[in-house]
């Protein structure tokens, strides 16, 4: 019976990772593409020259990146984590900070590189002044600092919505966002011959829209979030930077990279060199792109399945994440393989010696595509997980010091030994997190099941109610609870998944999954997950209870709960009903 159970479960947290991880791929994927289309229609307009002057100024891009998503990706978990735990004011709160920080670093640091904008070009490697490459690059990066306080407020919306339980609108918004780029790049640069500026103002014109479609999500109050002005918690601030940091720092690493590969390349292989650089280099944009809709599923499930300290459903995220993300290498490998010269001539490359580095460059790169998944999907998991250092270390490694390292060594052989730095990379990385993980004695980090949380799962065709309570007091007085708090307890999983079983299942086929997780204040959290339709057991009427009629008789229990509870918290999340009491 338990692994029938245990089978059903499973089946119920696939299609919650599937409920993310779909909107997520295609508003990803949006955004990947969206970044190649820049190459694509300023390749064919302009050619290498245009090409080099994008990878030169892609490192103006990874610093806000860095910046904006760091925050972003940490605060949707931190806010994600509290929601989850019932603490809606601290969820809003940290959004607040977050927008607020975001705003106020990158405006700045706006004003700063438009002041030193000549400095900032020499810095970058854009040539000698006033050749066509220097032109392009000060076009280019000129609009990019204009526009960035819009196109760099994209983060903390898609991911807090994202988190908020409506990834649904946070594609919509993104992949519309993307689309508008891609027109308008097409409309910018091929038909009004606008040059490399003009892939960055349809970049903004997309962004502008994206947060506009993000702002019904406020207007029609679909979740938790609320735009508020709360005291500004700079601690609060740093939390959320440090946790999405461990995912975000690959920008940061991408800066530095990408400057030292933009100037080796120079002096090996000349313009044509990092043109190509520039190809490999969104080509692998695309691919992360896919890890990345992965971990739009890992970070808010693994985060609810962590606050409940129900180890089975984490595992059973991981292993899903994993099927998705093999699935996913295999195909882009087989693209990558068996069509390079498609994926050059896309690019604008069309002589032959094009053609031979590109095809090169890009058959190389193929080789890395399975082994990074693994170690993003790692990277991930352990963010979620609050592991920082290991995620750290995977993208410090990866990103930088492998990189770095082969790149410099591998450079000595020629272009075309350059090109075998990123599976080396990724091999290195996933070598060494393998013996540290053997040291550790671990992979998942995932605490053993020493019995002292309590979960049950309920068939609602099948579910003895009865011995389901009797099990919970069992458990209770085994952990030496008072019994006031036994009793209180009990009642309260007798009254809420009986109230459940009753009026939320509109349909025989459902289910209740039950966890009670004690804490040292001698208090428990009873954490309550169903697949019913919408439905909330406290906001059932229990004015209308009277013992002399006989009326509402059934939710007396509800009422004491209400009554005797420390805090309550419901909301509808991932397609499931969750509710949060604290006895």
């Amino acid at each position: 019976m338990r692994l029938k159970e245990t089978n059903r479960e499973n089946i119920f947290v696939r299609k919650a990772f599937y409920r993310f991880f779909l909107p997520s791929l295609l508003s990803s994927l949006g955004l990947g593409i969206g970044g190649l289309a820049d190459c694509v229609f300023v390749g064919n307009a302009i050619g290498a020259t245009g090409l080099s002057a994008i990878s030169i100024g892609q490192p103006v891009y990874m610093l806000f990146n860095t910046i904006s998503y760091s925050l972003s990706i940490g605060g949707s978990i931190r806010y994600a984590s509290a929601l989850s735990e019932g603490r809606e004011e601290e969820g809003r709160s940290i959004f607040a900070n977050v927008l607020r920080t975001d705003l106020f670093v990158n405006i700045t640091l706006c004003l700063l590189g438009l002041l030193f904008l000549p400095q900032l070009l020499t810095f970058l490697g854009a040539g000698t002044p006033g050749s066509e490459l220097w032109q392009n690059c000060e076009a280019m990066v000129r609009a990019q600092l204009l526009l960035v306080p819009i196109m760099f407020c994209q983060g903390p919306f898609y991911y807090f919505i994202n988190a908020d339980n409506n990834p649904k609108l946070a594609a919509v918004a993104l992949v519309t966002s993307n689309s508008i780029d891609i027109l308008f790049n097409y409309v910018f640069v091929i038909l009004l011959d606008m040059g490399v500026v003009g892939s960055v103002y349809s970049t903004g014109l997309g962004a502008a829209v994206m947060i506009v479609i993000s702002l019904t999500h406020f207007i029609c109050k679909k979740g938790c979030l609320r735009f508020t002005w709360p005291k500004f918690e700079g601690r609060s601030v740093v939390q959320s930077f440090r946790t999405g940091f461990a995912t975000s720092v690959q920008y940061i690493y991408q800066f530095i990279t990408i400057l030292v590969c933009n100037r080796l390349l120079m002096s090996i292989g000349g313009e044509l060199g990092v043109a190509v650089f520039g190809i490999v280099f969104n080509v692998a944009l695309v691919a992360a792109s896919m890890y990345d809709a992965i971990s739009m599923a890992i970070q808010p499930m693994v985060s609810t399945f962590h606050g409940e300290c129900n180890r089975h459903n984490i595992l059973c995220t991981l292993k899903q994440s994993f099927k998705v993300s093999v699935v996913m290498s295999v195909l882009l490998i087989l693209l990558l393989m068996l069509s390079p010269q498609g994926v050059c001539f896309a690019f604008g490359l069309r002589t032959a010696e094009e053609f031979a580095m590109g095809v090169v460059a890009i058959r190389i790169y193929a080789l890395c595509v399975l082994p990074t998944g693994i170690n993003m999907v790692m990277t991930y998991y352990y963010q979620t997980l609050g592991k920082e250092f290991i995620s750290y270390m995977i993208f410090t490694l990866r990103s930088l010091v492998f990189f770095l390292a082969f790149g410099l060594l591998l450079s000595q052989g020629g272009v075309e030994m350059f090109w075998w730095t990123y599976p080396c990379m990724e091999v290195a990385t996933l070598v060494v997190l393998a013996i540290y993980n053997k040291v550790k004695g671990s992979w998942t980090y995932l605490d053993e099941d020493d019995g002292n949380v309590y979960t049950a799962f309920l068939d609602s065709r099948t579910a003895n109610l009865g011995a389901v309570e009797q099990e919970v007091s069992d458990y209770l007085e085994g952990m030496n609870a008072n019994p006031t708090q036994t009793y209180f307890s009990t009642i309260a999983v007798e009254e809420v998944c009986g109230i459940i079983l009753d009026r939320g299942f509109s349909v025989d086929d459902g289910y209740i999954q039950l966890t009670i997780v004690p804490h040292e204040d001698e208090t428990v959290t009873i954490h309550v997950r169903d697949n019913a339709r919408e439905f909330n057991p406290f906001e059932v009427n229990t004015d209308e209870i009277s013992l002399e009629e006989g009326t509402g008789l059934d939710v007396i229990g509800i009422k004491m709960i209400k009554s005797k509870a420390k805090e309550f918290f419901y909301r509808r999340y991932a397609g499931f009903n969750t509710l949060m009491v604290r006895v």
